[in-house]
Order: C-alpha cells, then structure tokens, then sequence
C-alpha cells in the first residue's frame, strides 16, 4: 500500500471519529497512523522503487502530489488540534513528538551497538576456538611423534 494513501485511510477514520464525537485521546491509534503514512509519504521519494520501472517526470509528479496531500492533511489535523486543545496543544504535540523520534532513534542505535559488540565477540570467540585447535592438533603431533 502506498504510503499516501495509508495516511488517506487513518485521515478518514480520524475524521470519523471528529464527526461522531470521539475524545482525541480515544483517537490515538488512528492519529498515530496518519502521521506514520504523512512522515512515509513525505519520505516515499527517498526510497528506492522496487520493482517499478516509471520516467523520471512521473515518479517526481508522483512524489510532489503525495507531499502536498500528507501536508493538506497535516494542516487539517493541527487545526482540529488547535481548534479541539487550545492553541498550545500543537507546539506541545510537535514537540513531544520529536522527544519521542529522538529516543527512539537513540534506542535503535544502542541496539545496532550491542548486535555488534555481539558480533565482535563471537568473532574473538571463533578465533580463539581456531586458535586453540590448530595449538592442540599441533601438540598431538608433537606427542604421537615421541619428539618432546
């Protein structure tokens, strides 16, 4: 699915749900969605088209109508935000959302650090299981030649 149109999708179910009178909070899920395909769509030009094979002019058309459908729909979202929270809840939202984008990126690299740390040390272990091989295959030689 094409990440507009996931963002199209919980956009409509947010919508909804302001129609039928849910409580922003009881749209979490749903809000959350809509950002995830807006960030996805706005990013959807740096990734690689798997298996798509369109001109330059059409994918660039392609990418310029789903930015400005995730920003029409951003702008829609900040201003039931504004319009349901005060004027402030937007700034704060903005803001815990990028604590949260930061720690979660900080999470991922403390992951990517300890998988290698991991890696390194099977490595070492490795070598050192070789190294001990060859020492012991080399001291049976020894021995079963009567040389020492």
């Amino acid at each position: 699915m094409e990440p507009i149109t996931a963002a199209v999708a919980a956009f409509s179910a947010v919508k909804k749900g302001i129609q039928v009178g849910k409580d922003l909070h009881d749209m979490a899920g749903d809000i959350g969605k809509l950002w995830g395909g807006i960030d996805a769509a706005r990013g959807a030009h740096n990734q690689k088209k798997k298996g798509q094979i369109i001109s330059v002019e059409e994918e660039a058309l392609q990418t310029f109508a789903a930015k400005r459908k995730a920003d029409e729909i951003e702008k829609e979202l900040r201003e039931f935000i504004i319009y349901t929270l005060g004027g402030q809840a937007w700034s704060q939202l903005i803001e815990i959302r990028g604590q949260v984008r930061k720690r979660r990126l900080e999470e991922a690299a403390k992951a990517r650090r300890q998988k290698r740390k991991a890696f390194e040390a099977g490595i070492i272990v490795l070598a050192l299981l070789f190294g001990f091989g060859v020492l012991g295959y080399m001291v049976s030689i020894v021995i079963t030649q009567g040389n020492f």
